[in-house]
């Protein structure tokens, strides 16, 4: 790649998916054995982000548009994101921390797209053809893959070198203080960022209202958006459950759950620069859903086993297949039907459909499915409160696993190619 600007803009994009991976791999894990947080809590924390991600894009969209430059924004939304994650490091309460999440995910969210609009606007004013934007893209974009994964490995060699807190005695959230000091690096490299100023261009106001009627005028779009809509939901039993389960249903230590947790960004990166753009070339749109929608339920599938243990943990590699082929896939799908005109808003739609209100009830879904197959018992060590006794760890993972199967197979007969094998592929990518 040419070194400048793309070397800032792939340090911007591996700092912003640190600040987001330090602590969502954990972070449910955390919770349950520090706090004896119910699933209906861990839930609650994990939905803030996705209810943020419904409320303020939109409105940092317009900011960035019309009132300030892009990079000033994320510098100041980034310092607004390092006081909330280490007010949470802190809290000694569930409720304490949900309440810091909310600032810290009403700040966040709309840097998701903001960054990736920086990193478009600046490939743009470099020239080229459109593919070999796109190329530059894809390849800045996998520096946010490699900062979720090196966000994982430091707290894991923290973790192990910390100094020992004697039994009983609380100490802060580890997670959350990486997330602060990786968000500090963020807002100090914004401010030498190019700038990308506000748009000169005026834009459609009904450009996000246009885009629904993709339901009216592309055939098979309603399905393809409820199909989709659904396996958003079960995106979260692996976001929020899988580190508690990994924990307490295989014996895990607490300070490598995002350690192995990261193999499933080893495989997003190996599916995202490979083994998407060849399947969109030789198989089409309709098998690369299908391969990465049953990539899902076989995970979840070998979760309900819980054994062979290196054989489980191996299958969370699934997530980044499932990922790479469903979601890459989906916002191509989306690029190819929406008319050009609306094709920002309509990704804005369908982001606000899966990211945000797909994945919302995903996190309410699967924490009160755990509470559900959780036995409790009374706390010893504290009158009045209930400790979690056992879970069934098979019964709540097979759920996902029969509805991700369902969806799969519902993209195999409703779903129909919308361009030809041969066309090249568009590996612009979105959050992971």
């Amino acid at each position: 790649m040419r070194a400048r600007p793309h070397l800032p803009l792939a340090a911007m994009m591996f700092l912003q998916y640190a600040v987001w991976g330090a602590w969502t791999p954990i972070l449910g894990a955390t919770l349950t054995t520090r706090m004896n947080a119910t699933g209906a809590e861990v839930g609650a924390v994990y939905g803030v982000l996705w209810l943020a991600c419904i409320i303020t894009p939109f409105i940092g969209g317009q900011i960035v548009d019309r009132l300030m430059p892009s990079q000033i924004f994320l510098a100041l939304a980034s310092l607004i994101c390092v006081g909330a994650a280490w007010m949470m490091a802190y809290q000694h309460t569930v409720s304490g921390l949900i309440g810091w999440m909310w600032v810290w995910s009403l700040a966040f969210a709309p840097t998701l797209a903001i960054t990736n609009s920086i990193v478009f606007y600046h490939l743009g004013l470099a020239g080229g053809t459109e593919a070999r934007q796109e190329r530059d893209f894809s390849i800045i974009r996998t520096a946010g893959t490699v900062g979720w994964i090196a966000a994982s490995l430091v707290l894991t060699y923290y973790l192990f070198h910390k100094p020992a807190v004697p039994a009983g005695t609380w100490a802060p959230f580890e997670e959350m203080q990486l997330t602060a000091l990786f968000g500090v690096l963020l807002t100090v490299l914004a401010f030498f960022l190019p700038n990308t100023p506000p748009s000169k261009v005026a834009k459609d106001p009904w450009a996000f209202a246009k885009s629904f009627r993709l339901f009216r005028t592309v055939p098979g779009f309603t399905v393809f958006i409820v199909i989709s809509l659904i396996i958003s939901t079960e995106f979260q039993f692996y976001y929020t459950l899988s580190g508690p389960f990994m924990e307490q249903g295989m014996g895990i230590k607490h300070e490598l759950v995002s350690l192995y947790k990261s193999i499933a960004q080893y495989a997003e990166i190996l599916c995202l620069g490979l083994l998407t753009p060849l399947s969109l070339k030789y198989l089409g749109m309709r098998k690369t859903l299908v391969i990465g929608a049953f990539a899902w339920p076989l995970r979840y599938f070998l979760y309900a086993l819980q054994k062979p243990v290196w054989l489980v943990l191996l299958s969370n590699s699934f997530h980044g297949v499932g990922y790479a082929f469903v979601f890459i896939t989906s916002y191509i799908y989306i690029d190819r039907v929406a008319p050009k005109d609306i094709r920002a808003s309509a990704q804005a739609m369908f982001a606000l459909l899966t990211l945000g209100i797909g994945n919302y009830l995903g996190t309410v879904f699967c924490g009160w499915l755990k509470d559900y197959y959780s036995v409790f018992a009374p706390d010893p060590a504290h009158p009045g409160q209930t400790i979690t006794a056992s879970v069934n760890w098979p019964m709540i993972f097979l759920i996902p696993a029969l509805l991700t199967t369902l969806c799969g197979v519902a993209f195999w007969l409703t779903f129909r190619d919308t361009v030809p094998k041969d066309a090249p592929a568009d590996t612009s990518l979105a959050p992971t």
